[in-house]
């Protein structure tokens, strides 16, 4: 009985040290999550220089995010997310259902390129649906999980400023005509389904930037056809098919 005792003793030690691993290595655990478990939801690689988020403020920081292009498409990358900052609601982080009470993406530079048929973007969005759709059988990270349950989250919050897109075709090369996105402000993702997957939340904001990004083109095209800059738009009407 007494080494019985003594096992369960050593057990919750080790136990408490994993929580306290778990704990103090946010940063590592999102890293490892995005750069290894990212590509299989995206499909295409990710990258990410440095994490650092605080579990006990729930603020933090990602910076030199890059997100890779699909298979078929030449430029460099898709985008470059460069400074994201994130304030988490403490409390929450061992729910599951994480409030995220703000996102701000600072200055991201986008390659949106036309290829046949599709876009890239449309490509990343088709795969991310795709793993959506897959649902309970599509493994996740274990940032994701929650005594063996898929984590959600509610993001109350989310910005991107200073956005500049260039868009491209394969013959270009990652060339092409760049212009500035305005601001992208969404409110309470996932609220109304009391919290939604890494998965899902990812899938309404690309949907959300390809939206931004198709009306902002269509304002040029008009604006530069009414200050009869034929050139310019054929130009971006090329891009376009």
């Amino acid at each position: 009985m007494k080494k019985a005792f003594v096992a369960l003793a050593v057990l919750a030690v080790f136990l408490s040290l994993g929580v306290l691993w778990a704990w103090y290595s946010l940063d590592f655990i999102v890293k490892v999550a995005l750069e290894h478990y990212g590509p299989g939801v995206t499909g295409v690689a990710i990258r990410v220089d440095e994490v650092r988020i605080s579990p006990r403020d729930g603020l933090g920081s990602l910076r030199g995010v890059e997100i890779g292009n699909p298979s078929g498409f030449t430029s460099p990358r898709a985008a470059r997310l460069g400074l994201v900052h994130v304030v988490i609601d403490p409390a929450t982080l061992g729910d599951p259902v994480t409030v995220i009470r703000e996102i701000n993406v600072v200055a991201p530079a986008i390659f949106y390129e036309r290829g046949n048929n599709t876009t890239n973007l449309d490509a990343i969005q088709k795969s991310i649906e795709a793993y959506v759709k897959r649902g309970a059988s599509a493994p996740d990270a274990p940032a994701t999980m929650v005594g063996g349950t898929k984590r959600k989250f509610i993001i109350e919050r989310l910005a991107i400023r200073g956005a500049r897109v260039t868009m491209t075709n394969p013959a270009l090369k990652g060339q092409g005509i760049t212009f500035d996105l305005p601001e992208i402000q969404m409110r309470d993702i996932g609220k109304r389904q009391n919290g939604v997957t890494a998965s899902e939340a990812g899938s309404i904001v690309i949907a959300t930037i390809i939206a931004r990004i198709a009306q902002r083109v269509l304002t040029s095209v008009d604006l530069l056809r009414k200050g009869g800059v034929e050139g310019a738009v054929d130009a971006l009407k090329r891009l376009l098919r």
